[in-house]
């Protein structure tokens, strides 16, 4: 929606600056999210005329509103009682607390402009509204639906209930997970990975599905070793296989099976839509094989987001966003879903019908303590408020709750993933050593296998001393880009300065720094690249191969100080593979489609890094284009 207003009691009438105050530009600045946020503050009698921010990296998609409205708003109200953009709260105080900074420079008590009542941004949504289909959550999977369902012909409304497109989406580290068998050709494959896929070939059938699936990877696997041995091996089969099995065979596998085939379309599909990748393949933490695939121009998630949204723009799509509107409710009417209920920005009811589908898209509940409390059946109690979480403050389970009130069946809710590598202040995906690093306890020493799934890399890593760890690599096969920004769109200069991030010439110096014992660090360092020389099977914890780029054979080194968070959940709604809400009673409740982390029964006990947005891009496409049709 265009259509906004700004919500505030009342002008403010500022004292006059003090006479040794002049008028000119002042610059100040204060922390962001990711780095220092600088604005230029021109100041004309007594009076703020003008504010420009000059520096910020905050991530786009959360920072775009704050970056526009809340200096328009400092200048209209005279004031710096700006409430924060809902999810920007860093941004939003951090552009404020620049102006403030600005002002004391300039010589003036920046105390005057905190008086009176504060200032709040909301958008306008009308009361009622119609739409062919109704989308509830602004993140991957529900733009992904919109594009599909307004390219159907289908009238769309989406609603989201914080002030900017993205949820989980934007934050995450950006991986899509798709077999590509020229990409990854492009690797050597090594003894472990070669040991990996025969034993997934060897297993035991546990129904027809996994012995089809089995059948038709050893078919092309054959045809592979006799032609290529020595290149890395991938097929739709393999990365179905591996899906299931990192999930322990708990997931449904017809859906792990359809999203396999559906990740290389999505890939070709956004390639369509104007996005870059890079022109090789990696393997994120947790991911299993390398097949994770990166965008090759945006920062972290936020690439998918801008190309989803701009296609709506290009190709001038039926989709309006109500921002800032939080469902609440579904409506039904004779057993079928027909719309949503809402609370507007202002608080006030909002209801939007649906004439065609309702797509439920609002994420996980890995941001709502309480409900992890409630589920968790993997942690033993641990999930309190004590432990961080990488989610969006909106990920807070609403979808779920939502369609199980209206009768819908509720899976796999008690397998919460964390996620090994996060910031321990914070609780983010931030740092700049990539998934393949390895993993150094405070004692210098490896202490797992880096390349297994995500919860046995946490439940190692919580066994560490204070449940912390260092994940290192070199400058060489770090994520950080020539101009010194890594792919998260955070400074590594910041970084190192905040002590995010340790940087050490020689492994002695990253060993002083980081308070490790020298001899004990390039002991485990000699080992490891022993290891990789042979490229064999890693002696001390079965790790299956070192990619060509990770080798730590020279300097400079990257240390960075991790410990596990609340990442995702992989239960949800029961749906089918059209992407269908499944009801108590076994059958499809009309009219109700879901996709994404709101779902439950794709991932079983553990996701495989990288899945996740193939996941939500995947089955966000195909329930918009189910929802246009009524199917």
């Amino acid at each position: 929606m265009k259509c906004f207003k700004i919500a505030a009691a009342a002008l403010i009438t500022i004292a006059a600056f003090s006479s040794q105050a002049a008028d000119g530009v002042f610059r100040g600045e204060a922390m962001g999210h990711n780095d220092l946020v600088v604005v230029d503050v021109t100041v004309k009698g007594d009076k703020i005329t003008d504010v420009k921010i000059v520096k910020s990296l905050e991530t786009p998609a959360v920072s775009e509103l704050p970056k526009k409205v809340i200096p328009e708003m400092i200048v209209e109200n005279q004031s710096l009682k700006i409430d924060r953009i809902s999810g920007a709260t860093f941004s939003s105080f951090a552009i404020v607390g620049a102006v403030k900074d600005a002002l004391t420079k300039a010589g003036i008590d920046a105390s005057k402009f905190l008086q009176g009542s504060s200032h709040r941004y909301l958008f306008t949504v009308p009361a009622e509204s119609e739409a062919d289909v109704v989308i509830v959550g602004g993140g991957g999977a529900g733009v992904s639906a919109a594009v599909s369902a307004a390219r159907a012909g289908a009238k769309v409304i989406l609603l989201e209930k914080m002030s900017f497109l993205g949820g989980n989406t934007v934050l995450a580290g950006g991986a899509l997970n798709a077999a590509d068998p020229a990409l990854e050709g492009k690797q050597k494959m090594s003894g472990g990975q070669r040991a990996m896929v025969e034993g997934l070939l060897a297993e035991e059938p546990r129904n027809e599905l996994h012995r089809a699936l089995i059948a038709a990877c050893r078919t092309k696997w054959e045809a592979h070793v006799a032609k290529t041995p020595d290149v890395l091996f991938d097929c739709e089969e393999l990365h179905a296989l591996q899906t299931w099995k990192a999930g322990d065979y708990a997931a449904n596998l017809e859906l792990v099976d359809k999203l396999a085939r559906l990740a290389p379309d999505t890939v070709k599909l956004l390639a369509s839509m104007g996005f870059d990748w890079n022109d090789f393949t990696s393997q994120y933490v947790g991911a299993i094989w390398p097949r994770s695939h990166d965008a090759k121009y945006f920062t972290s998630g936020q690439g998918y987001i801008d190309t989803y949204r701009e296609t709506i723009r290009k190709e001038n799509l039926p989709v309006t966003i109500y921002y800032q509107t939080k469902a609440e409710n579904l409506i039904t009417k004779n057993g079928r879903v027909v719309g949503v209920e809402a609370a507007g920005p202002d608080g006030k009811p909002v209801k939007v019908s649906a004439a065609k589908g309702v797509i439920l898209a609002a994420g996980g509940f890995g941001a709502n303590v309480e409900m992890r409390m409630k589920y968790d059946t993997q942690w033993d109690g641990k999930l309190d408020k004590k432990i961080g979480t990488t989610n969006s403050p909106a990920i807070t389970g609403d979808g779920i709750v939502m369609a199980a009130k209206a009768g819908a069946k509720l899976i796999d809710m008690g397998y919460i993933q964390l996620l090994p590598v996060t910031d321990p202040q914070n609780g983010t995906v931030s740092g700049v050593c990539q998934g393949t690093a390895i993993y150094v306890n405070t004692d210098g020493k490896r202490f797992v296998n880096e390349m297994e799934r995500r919860d046995v890399l946490s439940r190692a890593a919580l066994a560490q001393k204070g449940g912390v760890f260092y994940r290192m690599c070199t400058v060489k096969n770090s994520r950080v880009k020539p101009d010194g920004m890594t792919t998260m769109g955070q400074s590594i200069d910041t970084l190192i300065k905040a002590g995010k991030v340790v940087r050490g010439d020689t492994i002695e110096d990253l060993a002083k720094k980081t308070n490790i014992d020298a001899a004990a660090l390039r002991q485990t360092f000699e080992k490891f690249n022993d290891f990789c020389r042979k490229q064999s099977v890693d002696p001390e914890f079965g790790r299956p191969s070192c990619a060509p780029n990770i080798p730590m054979y020279e300097g400079p080194y990257y240390a960075e100080l991790r410990t596990p968070s609340v990442h995702h959940t992989m239960g949800g709604v029961q749906i089918d593979t059209d992407t269908h809400v499944i009801g108590k009673d076994g059958k499809a409740i009309p009219g109700l489609y879901a996709a994404g982390e709101v779902t439950g029964g794709i991932h079983g006990t553990n996701r495989a890094g990288g899945n996740a947005i193939s996941d939500a891009l995947s089955y966000g496409y195909v329930a918009g284009a189910n929802a246009a049709l009524g199917k």
